[in-house]
């Protein structure tokens, strides 16, 4: 992790990250890459006699099947070939002269069919068994207590599938350094655990194909790279786009740079979080080559994808419980409704809370200070929100942070007192909430001296190349002039003291508010109906600033000794969409107690709403839970009336539901449909509302495949509330769970 006080020269990184690595002209030599146009070959890699027999000019123009045969063609399936990574549409084997090759296809960014062939490695005894070890592994991972723990899984068991000398686990942080966080190793290695590496080891460039080809093998760093014949691709003129090719041919730099660590092969594995690289699973091997089997390669990049969504799980878990104690802390801060926001905020224990060294707080005419605070602070706080990288981590507006604002910032310097860092999180109306920090001097240890690089220079002093450093031996370097770098706990503990005195202010500011919060809150259910066997939970959080909207849910007891369950959203926020859920609640109430059906009730609530809430728009999932003491298994006679489908998770992950669907409530103009969801033990179902899902700039589909996920790694809703709706919504989250336990 590179300080900004200590950045590279610029022009050898504008240099480095001009390399053009996506066309590099060129393929490993492990395999044969073929490149078409209307199923006839215009490029050839040069690799082509070596592993199959005709030269390159021997088969442009020809069509596929008149140089592999009409058999393995076939096997390829062209005719869905589609844009992305070698295993967007998945990897075949295929017949050529009696051998077996590894076959994968891909529709490339400017149109063209690429076509990869590699010799099928020796496989194990049992090609299942990298499968069967992922699987244990992914199994130890549910019961990880720590990120550590889950960090040091992922390195011992991408080590053990593969077979790589050494195996790190990377994180990157905002600014893109990385640190090594879990390492497995052979014994007689250098550890690399804890190590920082600059951001310039991966420019722009390659992380972004990090973020469409998750693994990327190089199997010999001392292979000589095979051209593409002819060199550019026809018609178009230009390089061939091989950002998807699991063949494509490595950077000298990067070759440069893997030799430099003693690295033989290598073999990288992306880590991403809504589809961007947050770390990476780094496999190095210093005895030689190293080709891990197709089945190696499969499982190690099913492992890792799973750990993946296992490790932005747990951080999830981490945030919801450090929020759950920033949270409590501060309302027990704040509890002082005469006071001034301002000075009910900035007190001394707020500094304790958000593990600052002083803070301003700015509502309305009002500024409080507490602890140490710039001279000028105003100006600081100005120049720091419109200069510094915005922080979100979740919320829907940013926080800004620095923690070297003399190395940023010259012209502050004498304004700044002791201060050498600072947070601001903008409020509502031009308010902030700025938190500040004093010098602490740190020691970071490096793989490698990040100032070291190779620069060549023409003779007018421009950069034609650029070096990597030429050791990565730990180098350890003191750092001075700057605060504790401003961490992702406490940009979140920032967030969390926002929305409590958002929700503040909106107390003090809007009477009507406290009566919708009353009205809300009493429409809820006090406690749970208790079923032998089964579990309800339930949880309900109102848009941020204390908003509250038409999110309810309810469970109740029918008289049949069967269970109501309620899960619904009455368009809107404040008081009116209170009240009109309070009545929907109400009737629903009713329905089902006279009625005992879930059709009928349904049928019988749209009514009561064209009649009475004419202006009023609500989605609902209304079901019935009856269960067999005898066999522990239950099923859901339910009504889908515009609402998201359910969740359904058992041990193995989980699905959405595919539900019988009617319009929303008060615009059921046909018949209402009814569904049936069965559950055994260990299954739960989860309903919920869309404020836990919908984002702005992000598609539905997206995040509902993202709550799947979450829901079949963890069932806690205040982590899925966490990990999908964030700190800080627009909308409220409402979630409603029952889980068959079986018989006890």
């Amino acid at each position: 992790m590179q300080d900004p006080e200590h950045g590279p020269d610029d022009d050898a990184l504008d240099t480095c990250a001009a390399e053009p690595i996506h066309v590099p002209g060129s393929v490993q030599p492990r395999g044969v890459l073929l490149v078409l146009r209307d199923d006839v070959v215009v490029q050839a890699s040069a690799t082509l006699p070596e592993l199959i027999g005709p030269q390159p000019a021997d088969v442009l123009g020809r069509p596929l099947t008149a140089v592999l045969g009409a058999e393995a063609v076939a096997a390829l399936r062209l005719e869905d070939v589609t844009e992305g990574g070698p295993l967007a549409d998945g990897l075949r084997r295929v017949t050529l002269d009696g051998r077996t090759w590894v076959a994968s296809t891909h529709r490339n960014p400017q149109g063209a069919v690429v076509v990869e062939l590699e010799p099928l490695a020796d496989q194990a005894a049992d090609p299942a068994e990298p499968y069967r070890a992922a699987y244990t592994v992914l199994g130890q991972a549910a019961t990880a207590g720590s990120l550590d723990e889950l960090y040091d899984l992922t390195a011992r068991g991408v080590r053990e599938v593969t077979g790589f000398d050494r195996v790190m686990v990377y994180r990157f942080d905002e600014d893109h350094h990385g640190q090594v966080v879990g390492e497995a190793r052979r014994a007689d290695l250098e550890p690399f655990l804890g190590h920082r590496y600059p951001a310039g080891d991966i420019p722009p460039q390659a992380r972004a194909l990090y973020e469409k080809s998750w693994l990327r093998l190089i199997h010999d760093v001392a292979s000589v790279p095979r051209p593409l014949v002819p060199a550019l691709l026809p018609a178009a003129g230009e390089p061939t786009d091989l950002s998807f090719a699991g063949l494509r041919a490595v950077s000298p730099v990067h070759v440069e740079y893997l030799r430099n660590m003693g690295v033989a092969a290598s073999m990288s594995i992306s880590l991403l979080r809504g589809g961007r690289l947050w770390g990476m699973v780094a496999c190095h091997h210093v005895a030689g080559p190293h080709t891990p089997s197709l089945e190696v390669r499969a499982a190690a990049e099913a492992l890792a994808a799973g750990l993946s969504l296992q490790m932005v799980v747990r951080a999830a878990a981490d945030d919801a419980q450090h929020a759950r104690e920033v949270s409590r802390a501060l309302e027990a801060l704040v509890r002082a409704e005469d006071d001034p926001v301002a000075d009910a905020v900035a007190q001394p224990g707020l500094l304790r809370i958000l593990g600052a060294d002083g803070a301003m707080v700015r509502t309305g005419d009002a500024t409080a200070t507490v602890g140490l605070v710039p001279d000028e602070p105003e100006a600081v706080v100005d120049v720091v929100r419109r200069t510094a990288r915005p922080r979100r981590d979740g919320g829907t507006e940013p926080v800004y942070a620095s923690h070297d604002l003399r190395a940023e910032h010259p012209g502050l310097a004498d304004r700044l007192g002791d201060v050498a860092g600072a947070l601001v999180a903008p409020l509502p109306d031009g308010d902030l909430l700025a938190l500040f920090r004093s010098e602490v001097a740190r020691e970071v240890t490096w793989g490698g001296d990040p100032h070291e690089k190779t620069v060549d220079r023409d003779e007018s002093g421009a950069v034609v190349r650029v070096g990597p450093r030429r050791s990565f031996a730990a180098w350890r370097e003191a750092v001075h002039g700057t605060c504790e770098p401003w961490s992702d706990h406490d940009v979140r503990a920032a967030l969390v003291a926002r929305r409590t005195i958002v929700e503040l202010l909106y107390r003090r500011s809007r009477p009507d508010l406290g009566a919708a919060l009353v009205l809300q809150h009493s429409s809820l259910p006090a406690e749970l109906p208790t079923l032998p066997g089964w579990r309800l939970e339930a949880r309900y959080r109102p848009a941020d600033g204390g908003r509250v909207g038409g999110d309810w849910y309810d469970a109740f007891e029918l008289p049949d000794g069967r269970t109501a369950l309620v899960i619904g959203d009455v368009a809107g926020h404040g008081l009116p969409a209170a009240s009109a859920m309070t009545q929907l609640r109400n009737g629903l109430r009713s329905l089902l107690l006279e009625h005992r059906d879930v059709a009928t009730a349904a049928a019988g609530l749209d009514r009561l709403a064209r009649t009475l809430l004419t202006d009023d728009m609500a989605t609902l999932l209304v079901g019935i839970l009856d269960v067999d003491p005898e066999t522990g298994t239950g099923g859901v006679d339910y009504v889908c009336a515009g609402h998201l489908p359910p969740v359904v998770a058992d041990a193995d992950g989980a699905r959405l539901v595919e539900v019988v669907r009617n319009p929303p409530v008060g615009a059921m103009r046909t018949a209402v449909r009814a569904g049936r969801i069965d559950l055994v033990p260990g299954e739960s179902l989860l309903l919920y509302t869309d404020g836990l899902v919908e984002r702005r700039g992000t598609r539905l589909t997206e995040r509902l495949e993202d709550l799947r996920s979450t829901v079949g790694l963890t069932r806690d809703l205040e982590v899925i509330e966490h990990k999908l709706a964030g700190l800080e919504s627009d909308d409220d989250s409402t979630m409603l769970m029952v889980t068959a336990l079986g018989r006890r």
